[in-house]
């Protein structure tokens, strides 16, 4: 584990397990894109505060990836939240729009 001025904070392993599961429980109350996840990347920033983890399907020039999710993990708390940018899933009995 890494040790911050005598305080304990996590590893980026640590954090990428913890947005790992947060992501993939926050992805089931979403629809699954009509994509191919070939190019499925994950890209990892970090500072000393916090970690991201965002998931994207990379295009040929970076403004044609599509996000995904975005995972922030704070490092000291191990506090996650996730962001997705998908549609929903229909609801029962409610056919999509």
């Amino acid at each position: 584990m890494d040790i911050m001025v005598g305080e304990n904070i996590l590893s980026l392993d640590e954090m990428q397990e913890i947005a790992r599961l947060a992501t993939r429980k926050a992805l089931k109350g979403y629809s699954r894109p009509n994509l191919s996840f070939e190019n499925l990347v994950l890209g990892i920033y970090h500072d000393k505060e916090c970690g991201r983890f965002e998931l994207y399907i990379a295009g040929e020039q970076p403004e044609d990836a599509i996000v995904i999710s975005e995972a922030t993990v704070n490092r000291k708390t191990g506090e996650v939240s996730v962001k997705v940018f998908l549609p929903k899933k229909p609801e029962a009995g409610n056919p999509p729009a």
